[in-house]
């Protein structure tokens, strides 16, 4: 434990003593460092630096302060962190929870992460159902609260959840979460903005409903969103983990059945079908279950890009049509993150061994080949039109209820693109292109997974693997396009949509390439496969 902090200043007027700030960001810094949020343990910060401050209490005076600390770094770039600290003197806070200790007005105690302290997560849920503001001279702290939390509600209990993940979220009363923005942007969270727009305003009801948000203001800037609270999902978990066990079931009843895969029904990449439509076979290889899951998962997805569709007032969500100004953007950013995914291949690829290797090599050779597909978007051969969209959607973003329904979470956008990024509005397949490549993804993970038995060579893994990924594209493909285009949701001819497809998978799969190699090395056969993939049909 470090050095005890003293100040002779009471909680409420620590901020009034600059040493002791000096030291409590010294602290700070270290403490971060031991957090999952803190995103840039890698990065060499030159300063960190307290760069906003609010006193947050009731008639008993400050119960906690809440903070932005400004971390500025030796490469050129800055970021901004929230906290809300507290300074408690009982023994009953996590480990984890604790900055450091200190001495406060001559009490002895300890400063502490607050959403660690009931009392203070007590606090946060009566300013949102009372929908209470904290104003000072510099900035005004705001708590909202949506159309689910309009009649009262009493507190019960609450408990910290995602202490090890990018936001920290609070479970209340076990009916819904608050989630903690850790890392803030100057700008509206997507999540926020999307949650409300689809549960208060559209009436969506297979994603979180709005129950409230926390967001600051500080004079002369934009709007920063702190925290965003939701209806919670009763689920059995997420679609990814129902989707490698179908896969995994697909393989057995291959081996079972003593299936030669060359006789299992070979669907076109792209092609369009009903279950009805589909050989009896590879119906029952893959589960009628399966399928009609896959249906409902593409209704949902195309019933929520209905209702960000059907905006024709709001300007954050009405459509626009594709334009040149959305072109630059598109091939600037895509290229840029293509050289870098180029060069990290570069580096890592006398690392890899076998069908990695060769995979790899052939993306190496094939750089001229990607790049002219990325340039050669061309914005006036498309008719459909660009809406808000989820952004990051994948099987992990799904959530699967008891009843065998789906619901769509986490409206964050990309982890790697910037607040404003994640606001361009696209064409939707490209959040269909992100669940068909998490279908894609699914199939390997149970070929590559060491604890994977199965009789068939390899080869006969990769046919029978995409085979099965074909099929499911074609159900989900007809299931969204007859979904979507029954409510005359604009997605262009079928030219248009194949041709858009692959372009956002191309993109996707690039994308993952760079998050395997520096995660999970062993996996990045996966995206290079669904490289090959679109390079190689015509």
């Amino acid at each position: 434990m470090a050095d005890l902090l003293t100040t002779s200043k009471k909680w409420n007027k620590v901020f009034d003593d600059a040493e002791f700030i000096t030291q409590l960001t010294e602290q700070l810094s270290k403490y971060m460092h031991s957090t999952r949020w803190y995103a840039a343990k890698s990065e060499e910060a030159k300063n960190y630096r307290i760069s906003q401050k609010t006193a947050l209490g009731g008639d008993k005076g400050t119960l906690a302060h809440a903070i932005t600390i400004e971390v500025n770094f030796a490469a050129g770039f800055t970021e901004y962190y929230f906290m809300t600290l507290a300074f408690c003197t009982g023994k009953d806070i996590d480990k984890k929870g604790v900055v450091c200790e200190a001495s406060v007005g001559g009490v002895k105690g300890q400063v502490i992460d607050s959403l660690f302290w009931e009392e203070f997560r007590k606090f946060l849920f009566f300013q949102i159902t009372k929908q209470n503001k904290f104003e000072d001279t510099e900035s005004i702290l705001t708590f909202e609260k949506g159309k689910m939390l309009r009649s009262a509600t009493e507190y019960e209990s609450s408990r910290l959840l995602g202490v090890d993940q990018s936001n920290t979220s609070i479970e209340y009363n076990g009916k819904y979460y608050l989630k903690i923005f850790r890392r803030l942007f100057q700008d509206i969270n997507p999540d926020q903005e999307l949650t409300k727009y689809l549960s208060d305003d559209a009436g969506y009801k297979n994603a979180p409903s709005y129950a409230g948000s926390i967001s600051w203001k500080k004079k002369g800037f934009s709007i920063v969103s702190l925290g965003l609270m939701q209806g919670k999902i009763e689920n059995i978990g997420e679609a990814w983990t129902l989707m490698t066990a179908d896969v995994k079931s697909y393989f057995e009843r291959i081996k079972n059945d003593n299936v030669d895969v060359k006789d299992i029904e070979d669907i076109p990449l792209f092609e369009r079908r009903k279950i009805k439509d589909l050989d009896d076979e590879i119906v029952h290889l893959i589960g009628f279950q399966t399928l009609k899951n896959v249906q409902k998962m593409a209704s949902r997805i195309a019933e929520m890009h209905i209702a960000l569709f059907k905006n024709r007032y709001d300007t954050a969500f009405n459509p626009i049509e594709f334009n040149s100004d959305y072109s630059v953007w598109l091939k600037n950013r895509i290229i840029y993150q293509f050289n870098a995914r180029h060069i990290l291949v570069e580096q890592n690829i006398d690392k890899l061994k076998g069908l990695a290797k060769e995979y790899a090599t052939n993306f190496l050779e094939s750089r001229e080949i990607i790049n002219s597909k990325f340039l050669e978007f061309e914005e006036n051969l498309l008719n459909s039109q660009r809406i808000r969209i989820h952004g990051d959607l994948h099987l992990g973003q799904i959530l699967v209820t008891d009843k065998g329904d789906f619901y769509i979470i986490d409206f964050e956008g990309e982890p790697e693109s910037t607040i404003r990024d994640r606001k361009v509005k696209q064409t939707p397949l490209k959040d269909v292109a992100g669940v068909l490549r998490s279908f894609h993804y699914a199939v390997y993970a149970v070929i590559f997974d060491k604890e994977f038995k199965s009789n068939l060579s390899e080869s006969d893994l990769f046919q029978a693997g995409e085979k099965y990924y074909h099929c499911i594209l074609s159900v989900f493909l007809r299931t969204y396009l007859d979904t979507a285009m029954s409510s005359n949701m604009d997605v262009g001819y079928y030219p248009e949509i194949v041709y858009l497809l692959k372009y956002h998978l191309l993109e996707k799969a690039i994308y993952e390439i760079g998050y395997e190699l520096k995660s999970r090395p062993d996996w990045v056969i996966i995206p290079l496969t669904g490289v090959k993939q679109i390079l190689d049909d015509k």
